[in-house]
């Protein structure tokens, strides 16, 4: 056979349009199984707005304790937020006001994570909670003295956090009269852990 015979093969460069629809089609179809995988649960979304909760009432307390003024943390249920402010003149009074929130030099103003709210849903009281309120603090706000220690002396209170698509996933921030912040966290079937 001649050379001159043989059909000539044109060198292809680059995709065809279908090649790139296949394989469009096949990385959506993996991200569709995949990507629910990696969405944040209830659980855990309640869980950490809990932690943090507690650890901003940490930083106000540890605020008071250093600076040796009146500090709170207010929490507006309507609003799904709260606060934390420092009483920076010394004048025995907060009136959640911004230099107040920036003199914490903590969170500041904190709005809670989207699909958490106040409340704790069907889920019992923790056990040191005889009221059962979504926020059990007088005025709902925690207020420390310079010594760290809850105002009016001898007040505590418990604070609830519900995730509002999973029914189950509630947490509670519970502070004692001594200041101290204790993270419980509500398994259906097995209660406050």
């Amino acid at each position: 056979m001649q050379p001159s015979q043989f059909p000539k093969l044109v060198a292809r460069h680059g995709y065809t349009i279908l090649e790139l629809v296949v394989v469009v089609a096949i990385v959506g179809i993996t991200m569709g199984i995949v990507a629910p995988r990696f969405r944040m649960s209830g659980t855990t979304a309640v869980q950490l707005a809990g932690t943090q909760m507690a650890q901003d009432i940490d930083v106000t307390r540890t605020r008071a304790l250093t600076t040796r003024q009146m500090s709170r943390v207010a929490f507006r249920q309507s609003q799904k937020a709260y606060g934390g402010y420092l009483d920076h003149d010394d004048n025995g009074t907060i009136g959640e006001v911004a230099v107040e929130w920036q003199e914490l030099r903590g969170f500041g103003e904190r709005a809670l994570p989207p699909g958490i709210v106040y409340g704790r849903a069907s889920a019992p009281p923790i056990p040191d909670d005889p009221s059962g309120g979504d926020i059990t603090f007088s005025g709902s706000r925690v207020e420390f003295d310079s010594r760290g220690l809850t105002i009016p002396q001898g007040s505590g209170g418990v604070v609830y956090l519900r995730s509002e698509h999973e029914a189950g996933a509630v947490v509670a921030i519970s502070v004692a009269p001594s200041g101290n912040t204790r993270l419980w966290t509500f398994k259906p079937g097995e209660g406050w852990q």
